[in-house]
């Protein structure tokens, strides 16, 4: 008996610890694995003296073996994450009753779901605090886009996590070594979904890049006017889905310009009138040429829209009020306040002071007020730097 918990033991250390060495890659640098499965199972099994035990033993091998590409910060701070989230998952699963090594669905079942969501509300929130600090990014931004990523894959494995402990207490280890493939498979499986994901951001990226080619004054900015929208809409409060778009949408929204003829764009003086209906024509084009990806669509309706005017006299619609979109009315302000502030062929790059009292002037006019006011704000707070790359 002895020697069968002893090898439980060192069989489920070993399959966690490999669970560990396949990490999926999330937003803002965060991770997730398979082996929540492992551990929930473990919780289940073994309860909370051991589960800390193993997780902590794991981890420390896992961190060790990665030494040469992860900061020892990092290491120090992932060892810490697992042993806070596994203690406070099962001594939360142990304290309203449940026991270890005895697990009744129809009695359980409850205890289970809280188990669950403490370790995930635990490891969302460090997650979240650690890469705020590190990124200097609006923590409910990264609360909100690592939750919507980690979700789907711990509701994927939670039944496998909860399957693993009852095969195990059922038929013992043979069954658990059966049920690893259907595990493995769930973990590709998320794979191939992020893999998915990186490829249609590096679509936009190449998108972006070929803009810029086209027009050399306009060299980074796509990026600026990107980097300046998320941070208004971040003051803005907007949702998570919400700014993903704007972000989209801000990288492209000059990519109708691969339309216009060079000489037109790099035109040193004043563009005749025939010249400026040429360029008006780039927002429209660009929607079209953005709209035919299907997770662009959004995207596609901000940037035709991004040269309306409040007043009615944008274009290419002459849309106004209400029925320019919001993300259409941050990418303005964006834009406008990057081109004021950068040097064009006709002119210097104007003053931070001065680029925002111009804007100002325009409020209620150009420009929605609270997309204005949010800039303000922004640059109050020195969250926004000129020239800051």
């Amino acid at each position: 008996m002895i020697y069968n918990s002893l090898f439980s033991l060192l069989f489920f250390g070993g399959i966690l610890t490999a669970a560990q060495q396949l990490p999926v890659a999330l937003p803002f640098q965060a991770e997730v694995t398979v082996d929540f499965a492992v551990l929930l199972s473990i919780i289940l099994i073994f309860g909370s003296k051991i589960s800390i035990l193993l997780v902590f033993l794991s981890t420390v091998i896992t961190e060790y073996k990665r030494r040469k590409t992860m900061p020892f910060y990092k290491s120090v701070f992932n060892i810490n994450l697992y042993v806070i989230m596994v203690g406070a998952a099962s001594l939360v699963y142990e304290r309203l009753g449940g026991i270890p090594g005895q697990i009744d669905l129809n009695h359980d079942i409850l205890r289970v779901i809280i188990l669950i969501s403490t370790y995930l509300f635990v490891n969302v929130s460090l997650v979240t605090i650690a890469l705020s600090l590190l990124e200097n990014e609006r923590s409910y931004l990264i609360f909100f886009n690592n939750f919507k990523w980690a979700l789907p894959n711990y509701i994927a494995l939670a039944p496998l996590g909860i399957l693993l402990a009852v095969i195990y207490m059922s038929i013992g280890i043979l069954g658990v070594v059966l049920f690893l493939i259907p595990l493995l498979t769930a973990r590709h499986s998320f794979q191939l979904y992020m893999n998915i994901r990186k490829v249609y951001l590096d679509t936009i990226q190449v998108l972006a890049t070929t803009i810029e080619t086209k027009d050399p004054y306009t060299h980074g900015h796509s990026d600026r006017v990107a980097r300046y929208s998320l941070i208004i809409a971040e003051e803005m409060n907007l949702p998570g889905d919400f700014i993903n778009m704007l972000k989209y949408a801000a990288l492209l929204h000059d990519i109708g310009k691969i339309g216009i003829p060079e000489e037109i764009l790099n035109k040193p003086g004043k563009l005749s009138e025939i010249e400026f209906n040429k360029v008006k024509q780039h927002p429209e084009l660009g929607a079209s040429i953005v709209e035919k990806l299907d997770f662009l669509a959004k995207p596609a309706t901000f940037i035709k829209s991004h040269h309306e005017r409040l007043n009615g006299s944008g274009y290419p619609q002459g849309l106004c009020g209400e029925d320019i979109p919001l993300g259409a009315a941050i990418l303005a302000v964006a834009d406008a306040f990057d081109a004021m502030t950068t040097d064009r062929p006709y002119r210097k790059a104007w003053s931070v002071n001065d680029a925002m009292t111009e804007i100002e002037k325009n409020a209620g006019i150009q420009f929605k007020s609270e997309v204005v006011q949010a800039l303000k704000n922004s640059l109050a707070k020195e969250r926004i730097k000129i020239n800051a790359g």
